[in-house]
């Protein structure tokens, strides 16, 4: 993938951090552009820290967003040697208690709302009788792995070299065989921390899905445009949402997965879940228990 930078001071946070994956750099991309936006284009590197903040800190962006603002403009500026401080300061201690407050709101809202595990079992297997296997392939591997959106840009394939491809590749791969199929996930969100992942799938009816869509050809990639070209990052996350019961998102499908796992007091599932998303437990915890109050 390509990536051309926006402006200069981007471009020199790019080239400072060497080790910034291309899925990291869509996302401050995207982030910097909505910077830009709200700014009336008026760049990092011009503003003082105290407008950034004044900017940024503003009812009508949702805490999250305020943060992912702060974040690139703390990359930029370190980046460009310009000072950033005071942005960090108020990150991790005004925003953070904005963000934790923000999550405790959304949360009791959540125990009246949120589907149970079982609904959206039924939806999925709606999906399959449908032989609507794209969207049953995305509802199933969220449901029962608890993966990200990235980690759904994949390519079905029947070639059997990807699975000693290790860390040569970049690319997930849903490899298909008469009996079964490996998920194999070369690009997600934690992949320096946690490396190439396997799962060996042998449920029939994902088989079926997955031989269905491949047909006669080498490889097909999952999600795709019309024109049979694969689907951007960026537009990823609102195509898979869409995809979803009630269009609810991945997200929250992780949080009926660890509500449901506590009600059962299935401690093995929560430890599953944790590791095929390549997350702490620590921070499945903090993040998609909606009893957590801290």
């Amino acid at each position: 993938m390509v990536l051309k930078p926006i402006t200069k001071e981007l471009e020199q946070a790019f080239n400072v951090n060497e080790k910034l994956g291309d899925s990291s750099k869509v996302i401050y991309r995207s982030v910097y552009r909505r910077f830009l936006n709200l700014s009336d284009h008026t760049k990092l590197l011009d503003m003082s820290e105290t407008n950034i903040i004044k900017l940024v800190n503003d009812d009508s962006i949702p805490p999250k967003s305020q943060e992912s603002l702060l974040d690139v403009a703390v990359l930029v500026r370190k980046a460009n040697n310009a000072s950033y401080e005071k942005i960090l300061k108020y990150k991790t201690i005004q925003l953070k208690k904005s963000i934790e407050k923000r999550k405790f709101e959304k949360n009791e809202k959540l125990k009246d709302e949120l589907p149970e595990k079982k609904q959206i079992e039924r939806y999925i297997k709606t999906l399959e009788n449908n032989k609507d296997y794209v969207s049953y392939i995305v509802n199933y591997l969220l449901l029962n792995y608890g993966v990200r959106n990235l980690d759904l840009n994949l390519i079905i394939t029947s070639d059997r070299d990807v699975t000693t491809k290790g860390h040569k590749s970049e690319i997930n791969y849903l490899y298909v065989t008469s009996t079964y199929v490996i998920y194999i996930r070369n690009n997600y969100k934690t992949y320096k921390t946690y490396g190439q992942k396997k799962l060996k799938i042998i449920k029939k009816s994902f088989l079926n899905a997955c031989t269905q869509l491949l047909g006669d050809n080498y490889d097909t990639p999952l999600l795709k445009l019309k024109n049979g070209d694969p689907i951007s990052e960026e537009s990823i996350g609102r195509v898979i949402q869409e995809m979803t019961y009630n269009n609810i998102g991945e997200g929250m499908y992780f949080k009926v997965n660890i509500a449901d796992s506590k009600k059962s007091n299935n401690i093995k599932r929560i430890r599953d879940l944790s590791n095929h998303r390549g997350s702490a437990i620590e921070t499945v915890f903090a993040e998609y228990d909606i009893d957590n109050k801290n």
